[in-house]
């Protein structure tokens, strides 16, 4: 009996636990302030987060094969984000100081057909990107710059990207 009780107990403890994270939509955390360049060599700043309820932040390389195998289901969902949600990549090897791959970088958004905002890695993300233990990682950032939700880590499907997306929105 009483391991009946301590089972039941633990799964509406871990349901409770599950059900609490999905109710926190806004993180302590911010989204560092940087300026930066596009691919296409425009400058950016972190204001690009005001522009929408809801950006996603795609963090990839050039050498990295799960990076560049999701790059296709970036480009469909970059096609038809949800109203109110953005897409941009920041790049972790193509940098405002060294952009050696930057022609690699255009070949796999080339053939992926990914025509979004693509960020160039500046010294200012430095404190922040030197966190993200795997690439890709996703996160997500409201309009004032907060991450909210949790950090996607390693490559995904569009749909699901979409459903995070839409879901995250819901609760802005």
């Amino acid at each position: 009996m009483k391991s009946k009780t301590c089972s039941k107990m633990s799964v509406i403890l871990a349901a409770a636990a599950f059900v609490l994270s999905l109710c926190s939509a806004v993180s302590a955390e911010t989204f560092p302030s940087f300026t930066s360049r596009t691919l296409d060599g425009e400058p950016i700043t972190s204001a690009v987060f005001s522009k929408k309820k809801l950006t996603m932040v795609n963090m990839w390389a050039t050498w990295c094969p799960p990076c560049v195998a999701e790059m296709p289901d970036l480009a469909r969902l970059g096609k038809s984000m949800p109203e109110g949600s953005q897409l941009v990549g920041i790049m972790f090897d193509v940098s405002t100081e060294d952009d050696s791959d930057r022609n690699a970088a255009e070949s796999i958004l080339g053939d992926a057909g990914a025509g979004f905002t693509q960020i160039l890695y500046d010294p200012s993300m430095y404190d922040y990107l030197s966190t993200i233990d795997a690439i890709p990682t996703t996160v997500f950032v409201d309009s004032k710059g907060n991450i909210v939700g949790e950090p996607m880590v390693g490559s995904d499907s569009e749909k699901n990207y979409r459903s995070a997306i839409e879901a995250m929105l819901k609760r802005l």
